[in-house]
């Protein structure tokens, strides 16, 4: 059976009363559709070329099983449904699992769609039901997912739970109900304990006396960033002849590394006073570190809208609760005082960790020397964009991480942006680092648009940038210190609120004009309709208490404990 995509259903109400769930779904369909609630799994529809020529397999979405579902009336195609979970299949609850709400058409099969009001109201309506005095509990929770990019559908999540007194242990060695899932279990079992033996043996046999500093990203195989700063600020002050300075650069999170890798890294790491890190590291959630190591998260981000740590906890991604890396943090950096809320969220860590020094990447951001000499090298190296307006479009990745981040190029149309910039602008495109896919320019735009994805720093670009047209990136946060105006094109901007998660809606806060199509996009471009007096008002409130010494501080008050922190 295949998947319809012609005709819709979607569902526009739903409430709960008691253990009856009621809801209504609107349909264009102009027979008499069947309605079920469906599982479903991926089938390979090219099997035969897959095993003749070894083809890349085809996966399609295709229902695995079922629960009839009867609607109790129908007015003119609204359908409305009652479900009573303790009677949902026959006389029993559903079973473990995601199910979806479907319409068998003799066209094929159609996946039934909600509302985007109804969209952010789903987290309220999620349900635990509890019985076995306590020790046990139903949850019937719901969320969202989009697969045509258009349509919200979603998921039923029906799970039978049972009390875990373990849950500070439960970490990375998840449950495994399979062979080969008990087999993996077992053996990231045996890593990790090994992993926290050499660590101890490692710490014990090296003196803490608070002179050993670790420079640390899991991310990149270079010092950037944050990071830095303050390491070049510590040779600055000449207290590299104190300090024993050393550094773990690796492409760890979501790669695979290998064994020497990993021994070194910890070896590193056992033997430090101080460590800091700049972005998400699981390895700290793998073994305690010693009470005589402090570690400090500088993070490489300023303030964006998407969620990350625990603002995402319940959603597809989320960390652990107890132990994850987030949770080891000593100190935690934070652009301003403002910041704090934000990141106790992010990070799950309590207030008084947090350092609102201001961003050491820039304590000379807006030095006038260095950006005259950038300024100046950079239209050596790009003689034609002299004189020209710059535009800079520098969006965040789709997708949940890392493996599979994706930007919808479809959303650009390149030869409307061609037209617009004329002889005087150029339009850089510098996509995140996640994304492996590069756009296509045409060559006869490339004399306009450029694919600056492989320009290694963008706040240096900052300088010679007009105009910042992003999305749920935090990238605005640094540029807002220039009082340049931002453009938000937020395309999907209600499908990824609601898939993907933000703690802050970008059309409520962001500081600049937001544009939800690309037509709004190209209107503001062209009336110079970028709404400055937000930027104006995120500095002023942002950046009020900054002073440009966020290095000197962090250095002060950590490593020299100048200051109680």
């Amino acid at each position: 059976m295949d998947w319809c995509r012609d005709f819709e259903f979607q569902i526009t109400k739903l409430e709960w009363e008691r253990i009856f769930l009621h809801f209504e779904i609107k349909s264009n369909y102009p027979g008499t559709p069947r309605f079920v609630l469906a599982k479903f799994g991926r089938e390979v529809t090219n099997q035969k070329e897959v095993l003749k020529k070894g083809a890349k397999p085809v996966l399609e979405l295709a229902i695995k099983d079922t629960v009839e579902l009867k609607p109790k009336q129908c007015v003119d195609n609204l359908y409305s449904f009652t479900i009573n979970i303790a009677a949902a299949d026959g006389r029993a609850f559903l079973e473990n699992g995601q199910w979806r709400i479907a319409a068998i058409v003799p066209e094929g099969f159609c996946v039934s769609s909600v509302t985007t009001e109804l969209g952010y109201q789903l987290d309220e309506m999620s349900r635990i039901f509890r019985y076995g005095r306590g020790k046990y509990a139903y949850n019937l929770s719901f969320s969202l997912t989009c697969f045509d990019g258009e349509n919200l559908e979603l998921y039923f999540n029906s799970y039978f739970m049972i009390m875990n007194n373990k849950w500070r242990k439960r970490k990375y060695i998840k449950e495994a109900f399979t062979l080969p899932g008990k087999i993996n279990r077992m053996y990231m079992f045996a890593v990790i304990r090994l992993i926290r033996i050499f660590y101890r043996i490692v710490s014990a046999l090296t003196p803490k006396d608070g002179m050993r500093v670790l420079f640390m990203t899991e991310t990149k195989d270079y010092l950037w960033g944050n990071l830095k700063y303050i390491n070049d600020r510590i040779k600055e002050r000449g207290l590299d002849q104190d300090f024993k300075l050393t550094y773990s650069c690796r492409k760890a999170v979501g790669n695979h590394t290998s064994v020497l890798s990993w021994v070194k890294t910890v070896f590193n790491v056992a033997r430090q006073d101080f460590i800091f890190i700049d972005d998400y590291a699981p390895i700290f959630g793998f073994f305690r570190l010693s009470k005589k190591t402090k570690l400090i998260q500088v993070w490489h981000a300023g303030e964006g809208f998407k969620s990350v740590g625990y603002s995402r906890f319940g959603k597809n991604g989320s960390p652990f609760p107890s132990e994850s890396c987030h949770k080891a943090y000593d100190y935690a950096l934070t652009g301003s005082e403002n910041l704090v809320e934000v990141y106790e969220e992010v990070f799950g860590i309590e207030r008084e960790a947090f350092l609102p020094v201001g961003m050491p990447r820039l304590d000379d951001f807006l030095d006038s020397d260095k950006i005259q000499k950038f300024r100046g090298a950079f239209y050596r190296e790009y003689p034609d964009f002299q004189n020209k307006k710059i535009i800079l479009f520098a969006p965040t990745f789709r997708g949940t991480g890392q493996k599979d981040a994706f930007y919808d190029y479809s959303k650009i149309d390149l030869k409307e942006i061609y037209d617009f910039c004329g002889n005087d602008t150029v339009f850089l495109i510098k996509m995140h680092p996640f994304v492996a896919k590069a756009i296509k320019i045409p060559e006869a735009f490339k004399n306009r648009i450029f694919d600056f994805a492989s320009y290694p720093n963008i706040n240096d670009l900052y300088y010679i940038t007009d105009l910042l047209i992003t999305d749920y990136s935090s990238n605005y946060y640094e540029y807002a210190l220039m009082k340049k105006p931002v453009v938000f094109y937020t395309y999907d901007r209600e499908m990824y609120e609601l898939t993907r998660g933000v703690h802050r809606s970008v059309k409520e806060c962001g500081p600049g004009k937001v544009c939800d199509t690309f037509e709004e996009l190209m209107t503001a471009l062209k009336k110079e309709d970028y709404e400055i007096e937000k930027i104006e008002r995120f500095v002023e409130e942002n950046f009020g208490e900054y002073d440009g010494h966020a290095c000197d501080k962090v250095i002060d008050q950590i490593l020299l404990k100048k200051e109680s922190v």
